[in-house]
């Protein structure tokens, strides 16, 4: 359930940013430096993600983050490096620390378009149980699977903001590589690229658009067992975009995704695909989030590719200028292709956020997870209990 428990993660930390004053800076080289640090513990009942035999434990967290951003008139640049130490309390080999380092831009050359660039590096991890050792291969590992990921990226935007017409191209290409398990990991290194066209037309807020894409999936291995997974994918979509109204923002798309493998063995597949992000504010306090999609993602090692589908809704309301909520719920189906495995997942999360102080958010978090498989070694059942503080400046 690695999907959900990072969606999750993304909104409890909107949760703490909602409700902390913005953090202190130090000016720097034109531009302002911003530390912050979140410090976390919390207690899993099932750490492999394991249908029998379940382990728990203890882990405590730290993150750090710093970020050197410069603003000038419509244009801005980061720089940022993001930290991840996990310390676990009995299984010390599943321990990590994660690193990631990236530059951000955001260029206005003149009111006809606009760039968005973007390029990171990092190395990053997978615990026991997710991903490729899923099931009872996590008893089988003796460490986590550690991969390097880079990143880059480019979107222009054609059209002045109020134009009628209008026209974005984005450029997207990532390489990954495992470090660790490799026996078992390396027919996952693979290099991506994806290429999208998008061409909108606006009526009052909102936009009107047609999409077409691109992707590659290109495979550094071969799987032990089949031919090649090197394979491409289209879509073809129609959507719309909005802000502010009738206190919604958001986009949702529809459309045709076409997946076509190398290797005739493997075979292709289409289907309809959909994606939708909405964000309702009936408060200014209080905001809903619906995430939903329908999609494609590159195996685990079961199946050509999975057939993923994802529901999402949380809440979080601001109780007064210091204590916040998140409420959150996740429902999701996974298919399998060129394979009998089914799943279905859902989660469940509350959390509270407190602003102890300007420079200090304290936060709770009870987390429930399930995946039902019609494979029964992949199912498993886990609660988390976590605590942290945010601190900044």
């Amino acid at each position: 359930m690695l999907r959900t428990s990072i969606y999750v993660s993304l909104l409890l930390f909107t949760s703490s940013v909602y409700s902390a004053v913005e953090p202190q800076s130090v000016e720097l080289g034109g531009g302002k430096l911003i530390p912050t640090l979140k410090v976390s513990h919390k207690y899993d009942d099932n750490i492999f993600s394991q249908s029998f035999s379940e382990e728990s434990d203890n882990i405590t967290q730290f993150q750090p983050r710093v970020q050197w951003l410069q603003e000038k008139d419509s244009d801005s640049y980061a720089v940022t490096y993001t930290g991840d130490y996990g310390f676990y309390w009995d299984s010390d080999d599943d321990n990590f620390d994660d690193h990631t380092a990236s530059f951000d831009a955001s260029l206005s050359p003149s009111d006809l378009y606009r760039v968005d660039f973007g390029a990171s590096i990092a190395r990053l991890h997978e615990n026991r149980g997710e991903g490729s050792s899923e099931g009872i291969n996590a008893q089988l590992r003796d460490e986590p699977d550690e991969y390097n990921i880079s990143k880059f990226r480019v979107d222009v935007d054609f059209g002045r903001e109020s134009a009628m017409f209008g026209v974005r191209v984005t450029a997207d290409q990532q390489n990954i590589e495992y470090k660790t398990n490799t026996d078992e990991t390396r027919f996952r290194d693979r290099q991506e690229t994806y290429f999208a066209g998008r061409f909108y037309g606006r009526m009052s807020k909102t936009k009107y658009f047609f999409e077409v894409s691109d992707a590659e999936f290109s495979y550094d291995n071969d799987p032990l067992i089949g031919p090649t997974l090197d394979s491409d994918e289209q879509t073809y979509s129609v959507g719309a975009e909005w802000e502010a109204t009738a206190k919604t923002t958001g986009e949702i798309k529809v459309g045709q995704l076409d997946k076509d493998f190398d290797s005739d063995i493997r075979g292709d597949e289409d289907f309809t695909f959909w994606n939708a992000k909405v964000t309702w504010s009936p408060r200014t306090y209080s905001h809903v989030f619906l995430n939903a999609s329908k999609d494609a993602e590159e195996t685990n090692g079961t199946g050509s590719f999975i057939e993923a589908q994802n529901i999402t809704l949380s809440w979080l309301h601001g109780w007064s200028d210091r204590l916040s909520s998140t409420v959150s719920l996740s429902f999701g189906e996974d298919e399998f292709f060129r394979s009998l495995r089914e799943d279905d997942r859902e989660s469940y999360s509350v959390s509270l956020n407190y602003d102890f102080r300007r420079w200090m958010t304290i936060g709770a978090n009870y987390s429930y997870s399930e995946r039902d498989s019609n494979q029964n070694i992949f199912d498993y059942e886990k609660n988390v209990f976590t605590v942290n503080l945010d601190m900044s400046m």
